[in-house]
């Protein structure tokens, strides 16, 4: 996969938006990335928060380092390794998901520069995911 230098540069500021999750007050992204696993049994689902928080936070960490490491070499060709174009697909639909919260996507009225971001990461998710259906058995 290559990436056209502004590519890279936008691509660079994922990470960022990921962790600016939580950050400001309301914010619809936290519900959107804190999904129930047990959502009609509250014990149940603290029980799995309380076992699975900390793996959970930890795996993404490294998928955002693992993508913020990658995308820098993107103007040369990105060549990613299965677990590491696993991990981009994690960060882009993190990405998508809160792009969409904030911004009230797909189907709501914000258009624009909102829209623009959302359509271009799903643009890269969906192209990543055909360049993985070729080259993986």
């Amino acid at each position: 996969m290559t990436l056209a230098p502004w590519e890279v540069d936008l691509l660079s500021l994922v990470p960022a938006l990921l962790d600016s999750v939580g950050k400001f007050d309301p914010d619809p992204a936290v519900d959107r990335l804190a999904l129930r696993a047990y959502p009609l049994d509250e014990d149940a689902d603290d029980e799995f928060r309380r076992l699975l928080a900390d793996e959970l936070q930890h795996g993404r960490a490294a998928d955002r380092s693992a993508f913020s490491i990658t995308v820098e070499s993107g103007v040369d060709g990105v060549v990613l390794s299965t677990a590491e174009a696993e991990a981009w697909l994690r960060v882009l639909a993190e990405a998508r998901l809160v792009q969409a919260a904030r911004a009230d996507l797909p189907g709501g009225s914000e258009k624009g520069s909102d829209q623009a971001l959302f359509d271009y990461l799903s643009w890269v998710q969906g192209s990543l995911v055909e360049i993985l259906d070729e080259v993986l058995p």
